[in-house]
């Protein structure tokens, strides 16, 4: 990771084009702080203006009727963009989410595309080059990582961005490599809960020096004192 803030951006949306008039419904935005927790900062249901595919509706169950009377996006489009400001933006096939996010910023009047503001990191791109010829979505990457997803019966755009940002840490950080195995080859490692701090679920690696290593140590340090005493 570099030093830059991370943010992990999810939405839910009417369809599948937003060329064809489709539009975002929900918006998420999860910051990972130092590899060990996350925060929620920016969440919010979007009123569409229009009526949600039934497909859609089975995905996320969210209806027309359930949003009306929530902001729209133009009326949020400020606040986003200064949670993404200067952030690198980790998104699940980022091209879709990065494409409705355009034309609701295009809609909203804003001469600019979300690249303007941030770096958009692509996670399944980064599931892909790691475990080729296996199931890189989220919910396959969920179980490779031992996620918990007992929480989750739909999509949503909140609970999707936080289990993303659970998932991109174990996996950018090479977490999996440090799993204790089963007899089987299968991780052991306790899952992962919605809510509770990553840090706190992980048993701690303690790294001890060998004897050769400590006598080297206790020299290089007399070798210190020694220069000081004869400064």
């Amino acid at each position: 990771m570099t030093d830059r803030r991370v943010v992990v951006v999810d939405t839910e949306t009417t369809g599948l084009n937003p060329d064809n008039g489709d539009r975002i419904i929900e918006i998420a935005c999860v910051e990972i702080q130092d590899l060990a927790s996350l925060q929620t900062r920016f969440h919010t249901y979007l009123d569409p203006e229009k009526e949600i595919d039934q497909e859609a509706v089975r995905i996320h169950g969210q209806t027309w009727a359930d949003l009306k009377g929530h902001p729209k996006f133009a009326d949020i489009a400020d606040q986003f963009l200064e949670t993404i400001q200067d952030a690198d933006v980790v998104m699940h096939q980022a091209e879709f989410d990065r494409k409705f996010i355009d034309h609701e910023l295009e809609n909203a009047g804003i001469g600019a595309r979300m690249q303007d503001f941030c770096t958009v990191v692509d996670s399944l791109a980064i599931a892909r080059e790691k475990f080729r010829d296996a199931s890189n979505d989220l919910n396959a990457l969920c179980k490779r990582f031992k996620v918990d997803l007992s929480n989750r019966d739909l999509h949503g755009a909140l609970i999707d961005a936080e289990l993303l940002a659970r998932v991109y840490i174990r996996m950018i950080s090479g977490e999996q490599e440090l799993f204790d195995s089963t007899n089987d080859g299968t991780p052991s490692v306790a899952p992962v809960r919605l809510g509770a701090s990553v840090l706190a679920q992980r048993k701690p690696v303690v790294v001890r020096a060998t004897e050769e290593e400590a006598a080297a140590h206790d020299s290089y340090m007399q070798s210190i004192r020694s220069s000081e005493v004869d400064a």
